[in-house]
């Protein structure tokens, strides 16, 4: 009798959770539905019926790049007239010109095929690498983590993804140049990680907090791996567009630099530090950045030199890069998907499960931040000091000793 009670008392605790799974999947897609529909009409608002807004312009860099065009590809009139020639929907669509070179020369392939087309080619792209990428992050992290149908489900339905797909941005790239330096320095091989972190030049701003732990480490592998990296990039520009292009591209630097926040075409979609003190006069905005950057940076150095997973050190660098960057629209959010995987299974482990409420709660009004733009209707972005709570609360945990950890687990 006593086991045919346990036995009933399994099969309810497993239908009472596959109710809640359900119930949270519902949800979850419920929630996917209403942002996809928001995203849309927003689309629609920004670009009329143009889809892809922002792969347009990296179709018509890599049109440019094909034929060898190299001038219009750093002239703004020319870029434009370009663009509306081969997407006359784009018309309306000024994009300054700030992406570099090796951009041009990436996008080249596409040139053989019609806007819709190409389009169509990079977003299955986009989501078949989204897809890999997070799969190889979680298989170390799956006991840890071991619902594999919920993770499909939040990695699926993670709002900036979404935007990322729709946009037709170029995320996925920057993406892909951290798992890949994970993966290298997870086998020990620092000057490989250090080639694919080179890969961060295709969106430089991404690489800020990397290089402050590399040169305060004098991990002078990863560093000579980096300078390869990029030397290979221009070799390769070279080869296929001449010294134009990077006299073109450097003619561009003073201007982009010095007019940041009018480059800013999606402000309501800024998630970083700069999204909050660009709402303040310029001369206390910069100096409140540079301090809040700098608290930001000294977290991610610390946890850098401790004794935490080389996973967990990689993701912090990456959440840094979000926070510090000056020019983060939400697509470039998607770079999060690593680094919240792996926080979520390192508070799972015994020692440090004094953190996980702390981190689901935080995790969940993330995602409801990104879903709502806040900064529409109150002028501040909330997934910004969201974030900066989830740096502090992940330095924390991999800043206190493991003994102290678990006498507090021991305690309770």
């Amino acid at each position: 009798m006593m086991a045919i009670r346990e036995f009933v008392g399994r099969v309810a605790g497993s239908m009472r959770r596959a109710k809640r799974q359900v119930l949270l999947v519902g949800l979850v897609l419920c929630a996917v539905g209403i942002m996809v529909a928001a995203i849309d009409r927003a689309d629609q608002r920004l670009y009329g019926q143009l889809r892809g807004a922002d792969f347009v312009q990296f179709y018509t860099l890599g049109h440019l790049a094909s034929t060898h065009r190299i001038s219009p590809m750093y002239d703004m009139a020319a870029l434009h007239e370009a663009q509306v020639a081969l997407v006359p929907a784009s018309k309306p669509f000024l994009y300054p010109a700030v992406y570099p070179p090796q951009i041009a020369v990436l996008f080249a392939p596409f040139a053989r095929w019609s806007y819709g087309t190409a389009l169509v080619v990079w977003s299955m792209l986009t989501v078949v690498g989204y897809a890999l990428i997070l799969w190889s992050a979680w298989k170390p992290v799956s006991a840890l983590l071991p619902n594999r149908g919920m993770l499909l489900v939040a990695a699926a339905a993670f709002p900036p993804f979404w935007m990322l797909v729709m946009y037709g941005q170029v995320t996925i790239l920057i993406l892909a140049a951290f798992w890949a330096g994970w993966m290298a320095l997870e086998r020990g091989h620092r000057m490989l990680a250090g080639a694919a972190f080179g890969l961060l030049a295709l969106k430089p701003q991404f690489g800020i907090p990397l290089a402050v732990v590399v040169l305060a480490r004098r991990d002078w592998a990863m560093l000579w791996g980096a300078v390869a990296s990029v030397g290979l990039q221009s070799a390769a520009v070279w080869a296929a567009l001449g010294a134009e292009a990077f006299r073109g591209f450097a003619s561009t630097l003073a201007v982009t630099v010095n007019n940041v926040d009018l480059l800013e075409s999606k402000p309501i979609y800024s998630h970083s530090l700069r999204s909050l003190t660009r709402l303040l006069p310029n001369s206390i905005g910069l100096p409140i950045w540079i301090v809040t950057a700098g608290i930001v940076l000294w977290y991610t150095a610390r946890v850098w030199r401790s004794e935490a997973p080389i996973r967990i050190r990689v993701g912090m660098v990456i959440l840094a890069s979000l926070l510090v960057n000056p020019h983060a629209i939400i697509y470039d959010a998607t770079v999060l998907a690593l680094p919240l995987i792996w926080f979520a299974a390192y508070v799972q482990e015994e020692t440090r499960r004094r953190f996980a409420a702390n981190f689901w709660k935080t995790l969940c009004w993330l995602f409801v931040a990104f879903l709502v733009p806040t900064a529409e209707t109150i002028g501040i972005q909330l997934t910004v000091p969201l974030m900066m709570w989830l740096l502090v609360s992940i330095a924390r945990a991999a800043l206190t000793p493991p003994e102290s950890l678990l006498r507090t687990a021991e305690a309770a």
